[in-house]
């Protein structure tokens, strides 16, 4: 990783404070332009969270057991469920489309391929627990919630 002296991380392009990381090799960059330039000479370093990733991607395409995790079973129950309760509010659905810090959060493209593959996935309490290992995707959930639910985060 780039880094000045004093430790903090730098474009590995322009050396300008970053914003992103490079979902292959984790390296920072700061803009659309510098992740361009960097992808052309980037060399994919998987590390331990890219690796379960890769590895509940690849289960999804086995057949899931029948009462394997009851987490399965809980998400199940979860999206089949007519509660009110387990509901978000139009208005909060309108919050979370009209966040700047979550749309912040949603230009970067390895969390975008996150969310795909997870929209995808046929075992998506595997790959969701997978993915609440990967940083920028609890601050992502983290923001949601944030905007869900802001009387439950917020300090009096």
């Amino acid at each position: 990783m780039a880094s000045l002296s004093c430790g903090t991380a730098v474009c590995v392009v322009c050396l300008e404070k970053p914003k992103y990381r490079c979902p292959a090799c984790r390296v920072p960059y700061c803009s659309l332009p510098c992740f361009r330039k960097h992808k052309e000479q980037c060399k994919p370093a998987a590390g331990p969270v890219e690796k379960k990733i890769r590895s509940a991607l690849t289960a999804k395409t086995k057949k899931p057991v029948e009462n394997e995790d009851d987490d399965d079973d809980s998400v199940a129950d979860f999206l089949n469920s007519d509660e009110e309760e387990d509901r978000v509010s139009l208005q909060n659905l309108k919050n979370l489309g009209e966040s700047a810090a979550l749309k912040s959060l949603l230009l970067n493209p390895h969390l975008r391929q996150l969310m795909v593959d997870l929209d995808r996935a046929d075992d998506k309490a595997k790959l969701m627990r997978a993915c609440m290992q990967e940083p920028l995707f609890v601050e992502f959930a983290d923001c949601c919630l944030r905007i869900v639910e802001p009387s439950q985060n917020e300090d009096p």
